[in-house]
């Protein structure tokens, strides 16, 4: 037989390799994982290649799902008694390479880290530590958390977080907040925009601050608050006639309540809109 003259079978074999190792069929097969613990459990999650989601377990136990987008990533964890490490890595750059899925027992101290994918956080509490390069950061219906956010330009969206401590801090991107109440919250963005919307509750101190950004702040007009602004532009103040209001121009107050939460805004060269709807 000639095997150099029968050259028939080759490119079919050729084709069939390639298609097989092709990125564009590659089978994305999940990686199931779940750990036991015991108390005071520490997650830590890294994915600079795309996502992160975290919930609630409704087990005691920590329940992670990896899905890979690329042949070129693999998932490094890793368990240390109570302390869960979870990481991605790949030769390729991307923010959609993988994406991890991640259950957690109530009273977790995460630690989730991404470049450029979205890292977003729901209905769990405890210690939650949020890093960001350009990807957005959420967190929504928390209660009791200490949520610790930082990002260079990514987005940071913070909903229905009730009696929890906020700390966000951002180089340029903009911080929104709608119905976030805490005993202390506090927000700082070099060049992004700040908006808070809703009742702040009693006692809650919010400092809010961005550098050439505006600030927008809502607030129902029935909620005892302290309101101070401080701009070198004019503000905005569409506020009840009805609020006493000793000094119009940086500062508006509702007598008679000791435990009215306080709001300190300052914005040093964007504009702040207040309103009291």
């Amino acid at each position: 037989m000639n095997f150099l003259g029968d050259r028939s079978a080759f490119p079919v074999k050729a084709v069939a390799i390639l298609s097989l190792t092709s990125p564009l069929l590659f089978a994305q097969q999940p990686v199931n994982s779940t750990y036991s613990v015991g108390s005071k459990v520490v997650v830590s999650v890294t994915n600079n290649y795309g996502p992160i989601t975290v919930k609630p377990s409704s087990t005691k136990q920590v329940v992670v799902r990896a899905v890979p987008r690329s042949p070129q990533v693999r998932f490094e964890d890793e368990q240390h008694g109570n302390r869960i490490e979870l990481t991605s890595r790949s030769q390729n750059a991307g923010d959609n390479l993988a994406e991890y899925f991640v259950q957690v027992p109530s009273g977790t101290w995460v630690m989730l880290k991404s470049s450029g994918g979205t890292l977003h956080v729901e209905q769990i509490s405890g210690d939650i530590v949020m890093e960001a390069t350009t990807g957005a950061v959420e967190a929504s219906l928390l209660n009791g958390a200490h949520l610790h956010i930082k990002t260079l330009s990514g987005p940071v969206r913070l909903s229905s977080i009730h009696d929890s401590k906020v700390e966000v801090r951002s180089i340029s991107g903009s911080i929104t907040m709608h119905d976030v109440t805490g005993l202390k919250v506090e927000a700082h963005t070099g060049t992004g925009r700040i908006a808070y919307d809703g009742n702040p509750g009693d006692g809650g101190e919010y400092l809010l601050t961005t550098h050439n950004g505006d600030l927008d702040v809502s607030v129902p007009h029935d909620a005892p608050v302290q309101i101070k602004s401080v701009s070198l532009k004019q503000d905005d103040l569409d506020v009840p006639q009805a609020t006493p209001a000793p000094n119009p121009g940086n500062s508006i107050f509702k007598e008679g309540f000791s435990s009215m939460s306080r709001f300190i805004i300052r914005s040093f060269s964007g504009k702040i809109h207040l309103q009291r709807p």
